[in-house]
């Protein structure tokens, strides 16, 4: 009973912890040019677009997660690695502080009782200290081995086109022929995100091919976490125009939906334009897609110059397509994806 009591407060610290962190991370943020744009927490999803912030349903998660960006109305030189490592360093002490204290508070205060009550609170200690120093430990772990692995090399493109330079300059290479020693399935998907742009961009659809399928089967078996949006939206996007495939794009949507269908920035309207259109050959639901798609463009704060030219490009693409095929069908009633189910 002791153990079990023990273990149950132990859970209960981890989600005392994500919630004191979330806390310090809306707080610290904003002095790093960040901000917190997602928060989520068993099937909901707490989004923040066009400044205001709305619920959507997500997948299951048991513990909250928060994702931290950042802030695309700041200026490339406000907006440094430096300063996120620094905010989240002092998210993390912050919280192991407050864990600390509330873990001697505890000792004092129950260790006299013989009720179970006091294994349920030496758990909330324990796992609010352990969790606190495990962030530290990896946090740690990251920024000092991070630069010397694909993470590394990731972090530095980014940074060339936040200072300006084209997504087309990069000459970003598949992760096989990089160098690196080792590489985690988790740098992989994050990596794709980005080199899924670069290629899109320089037009290299054959060279989408292998790494999208890799990355396909390395989800297959994962749960969706909000930092991999980017990468579902390549896939979802890849899975639709260049290579379509119903099973694999459906898939892709219904794990995204909650995200995606609320999405009113115009990468995310644009792939739901090729995936209505290609998939389903819903040319009212694509051509609907597509014209908030360019409103949002006209509209995106902070928007790099790439990503722009890149949004503006595709869209024009699929824009001729849905005109030729308008001028040779029958019009059709638009699908509601927001209550598609699968």
């Amino acid at each position: 009973m002791k153990v079990f009591l023990f273990l149950t407060g132990c859970m209960i610290a981890i989600q005392l912890a994500s919630l004191l962190k979330l806390i310090f991370f809306i707080i610290f943020a904003p002095f790093a040019g960040m901000t917190v744009s997602r928060v989520s927490f068993l099937a909901f999803s707490l989004s923040k677009q066009d400044g205001r912030w709305g619920f959507t349903s997500t997948e299951f998660t048991p513990i909250i997660q928060s994702l931290v960006t950042y802030r695309r109305d700041l200026p490339a030189e406000k907006c440094s690695e430096k300063k996120s490592n620094i905010m989240t360093m002092a998210v993390h002490i912050t919280v192991l502080v407050i864990s600390a204290a509330a873990a001697v508070l505890i000792m004092l205060k129950f260790h006299s009782l013989d009720g179970t009550l006091k294994w349920l609170m030496y758990g909330i200690g324990f796992g609010m200290v352990f969790m606190s120093l495990q962030s530290i430990v990896i946090s740690i772990y990251t920024m000092m081995s991070i630069m010397n692995r694909l993470g590394g090399y990731m972090s530095a493109n980014m940074k060339r086109i936040r200072n300006g330079e084209s997504l087309g300059s990069l000459d970003l290479r598949p992760v096989e022929q990089l160098g690196f020693k080792k590489v985690t399935d988790a740098e992989k998907i994050f990596y794709y995100g980005l080199y899924s742009e670069y290629l899109t961009f320089i037009g290299d659809y054959d060279g989408l091919r292998a790494p999208s399928h890799e990355i396909m089967n390395l989800i297959i078996g994962r749960q969706f976490i909000s930092q991999e949006t980017i990468t579902y939206y390549c896939l979802l996007f890849f899975f639709s125009e260049i290579e379509p495939n119903r099973q694999f794009a459906d898939m892709l949507f219904n794990r995204i939906k909650g995200t995606i269908t609320n999405d009113t920035d115009p990468n995310g309207k644009r792939v739901m334009a090729y995936y209505a259109f290609n998939i389903y050959n819903d040319i009212a639901g694509a051509e609907r897609f597509l014209n908030e798609a360019y409103a949002a463009l006209g509209k995106w704060t902070g928007i790099l110059a790439s990503e722009a030219e890149l949004e503006k490009k595709l869209l024009d693409r699929l824009s001729g397509r849905i005109a030729q095929a308008k001028a040779v069908s029958q019009p059709q009633p638009a699908m509601n994806y927001d209550n598609r189910i699968m």
